[in-house]
């Protein structure tokens, strides 16, 4: 147990810190270095949760064959986005920042981007390392680890973002996290689909509706 403490704050200090670097990184103007550095950041984010899952013997069960995993992960992208983005855009609430030109360009890099980066490597970081850790503190009561897990990703968009983004990202951990538990077939590559897939509409609105 005391191991798996001690891995935890560092992995969690080295989270933020790499999070809070990469958006100091982010601010330079050399567009093609800023897109690198973005990508190195956030890989790297995820080799911690896998060296920290590895020194506390927490199994990443991948398999690719359940094709009832990617229509959940899909379901739940778009359920989400209906209901945070597209539903309030509808009565003129914009919850997803301004508008964002558009390129063919823009538009692969961004659906490339969530889909194979971040959804996979913040689902693995919360969903999948953090989470489980919480799980073995609170084996009797998973839906704690949950709301903690959630609670800190939340806190974690704070380091970049803004409280606001600490309250919709709490929810949207909350969505994923009980998906991972209550819903059949419903795991990992599951809620990576669907966070990736709500990142990348969360772009479309802003490109083409407001």
């Amino acid at each position: 147990m005391k191991k798996k403490i001690i891995v935890l704050i560092v992995s969690i200090l080295l989270i933020s810190g790499l999070t809070y670097l990469g958006g100091i990184l982010l601010t330079i103007n050399n567009q093609t270095l800023k897109v690198i550095l973005n990508i190195l950041i956030n890989l790297l984010n995820g080799v911690v949760a896998l060296i920290a899952m590895k020194l506390t013997n927490i199994k990443l069960n991948l398999n690719y064959k359940e094709k009832k995993q990617y229509l959940i992960g899909i379901s739940i992208g778009l359920i989400l986005s209906t209901c945070i983005i597209y539903i309030p855009l509808l009565f003129g609430i914009n919850f997803v920042g301004p508008h964002e030109t558009y390129s063919k360009l823009s538009l692969l890099y961004n659906f490339l981007f969530f889909m194979l980066i971040i959804g996979p490597v913040e689902e693995l970081v919360f969903r999948v390392y953090l989470e489980e850790t919480f799980i073995s503190f609170f084996n009797k009561n998973k839906w704690i680890s949950v709301i903690i897990t959630s609670l800190l990703f939340g806190l974690w968009h704070l380091i970049n973002g803004s409280f606001i983004q600490v309250l919709f990202t709490f929810g949207i951990g909350l969505v994923f996290g009980f998906s991972k538990y209550l819903i059949k077939n419903c795991t990992y590559l599951s809620v990576s689909i669907g966070h990736g897939l709500y990142d990348f509409l969360n772009v479309i609105a802003r490109m083409f509706v407001i």
